[in-house]
């Protein structure tokens, strides 16, 4: 069985030089090589880790030789084309959303391609660098680190997979998360904000469709694209919507509703009869998403409720929901499997505001315990406790 061994050849100004049985010295940055028997073989590289693994890779091929199998030809680079469809078709595979995927890789390709940069190999430091410099999204959010994510992701896989010996998104810092408070709606703005969905000239049907919108948002928690693409057999007979995957996530979410919400729901008339607001053969769930936001811009200034220029009006309704959960006492671990985040560090960056509150409330409860337990005897008084 073949061992292929892994050694740093140091040059003649590095001080392990000289240094007997310095082969195995790793913090210099002298090029390694590959020895088996009494061949030795450049590694092309100064990293340990790729250098060991173009060991492990040589050594299969070398056992295979000497069994007298022909060892299989090394695949051809991929381009980052082909990489993204083979990443994005694994995604499928494991019931993962693709579009921020899609359209990020979509970006890098056109990048890499403008730059005479077409196989994934080929990708550098630089290049990401030079691209991630150029993003339009908005600074002052979160948007960037999250698409960085995004990207960091792909390449990790490639990596993984073997696409690829070396990951340049890895050297590259992660961006900062940029989380911008959340304001709820108090109940006199719900109130305005339902009142006004009459009162914009939509028409009768639309109106019932944005006040009914507006109500499942606001007693569900669900996202704009959750709410609006909402299937009809997901609500049950015991007012309680169940398996309702997140289009962001993936993450399954289970919601009881009031029985009035739930009223207001099969009350509601569509042109599809599996969803109650989504037409999938006329729209696509973006375009639906688009919609809504239109006519909630609408009802939020006729009803004289202030928002951003860019902000996202149904999100408030989210917000709402999360942040009367907390105040009426239900744990943060529940609102966030209420909300689908698929972890509670997400519910605790967004909802810190309310964190106070939980916390007197916490305070409370420990010291309402202490007058059911028998208080701690002290062994010397007060004045008794000197400093020695």
């Amino acid at each position: 069985m073949a061992v292929v061994i892994v050694y740093a050849r140091h040059s003649t100004k590095c001080p392990k030089s000289k240094v007997k049985g310095a082969g195995q010295f790793r913090r210099c940055k002298c090029p390694l090589w590959l020895r088996w028997g009494n061949i030795k073989r450049s590694a092309k590289t100064r990293s340990w880790e790729i250098a060991n693994k173009k060991a492990r890779l040589l050594e299969e091929e070398l056992n295979l030789k000497a069994l007298g199998v022909e060892p299989p030809k090394a695949p051809e680079h991929i381009s980052i084309e082909a990489a993204a469809e083979l990443y994005l078709a694994d995604m499928v595979q494991r019931g993962k959303g693709t579009g921020k995927s899609g359209r990020m890789l979509q970006r890098l390709q056109d990048y890499a391609n403008a730059n005479n940069v077409i196989l994934l190999k080929d990708v550098t430091v630089r290049l990401l660098t030079e691209w991630r410099g150029k993003w339009k999204f908005d600074v002052k959010s979160s948007s960037p680190a999250v698409h960085w994510a995004v990207v960091r992701t792909f390449f990790r896989w490639a990596y993984a997979t073997e696409l690829i010996l070396v990951d340049p998104s890895a050297k590259l810092r992660c961006l900062p998360y940029l989380h911008n408070q959340v304001y709820p709606l108090s109940q006199e703005e719900m109130s305005r904000l339902l009142a006004a969905t009459s009162e914009c000239g939509f028409g009768a049907e639309v109106a019932y469709r944005v006040w009914v919108f507006i109500l499942l948002q606001r007693w569900s928690g669900l996202a704009c694209m959750d709410a609006s693409t909402l299937r009809r057999d997901r609500l049950t007979a015991n007012n309680n919507l169940t398996r309702v995957q997140r289009n962001k996530t993936g993450t399954e979410v289970f919601v009881p509703l009031p029985p009035m919400v739930c009223d207001a729901l099969r009350g509601l008339q569509n042109d599809h009869p599996d969803y109650f607001f989504w037409n999938p053969n006329r729209m696509m769930k973006r375009s639906v998403v688009a919609y809504f936001g239109e006519l909630l811009g609408v009802v939020f200034d006729k009803a004289g409720v202030p928002h951003g220029q860019k902000e996202m009006l149904s999100h408030r309704f989210r917000h709402t929901f999360a942040v009367e959960m907390l105040l009426a006492g239900v744990g943060i671990e529940e609102v966030s499997r209420l909300l689908g985040h698929k972890t509670i560090r997400t519910t605790e960056r967004h909802y810190s505001a309310w964190g106070k509150k939980r916390q007197e409330k916490l305070e409370a409860e420990v010291k309402e315990a202490w007058t059911k337990m028998v208080p701690p005897q002290l062994l010397r008084s007060p004045s008794q406790l000197t400093v020695q």
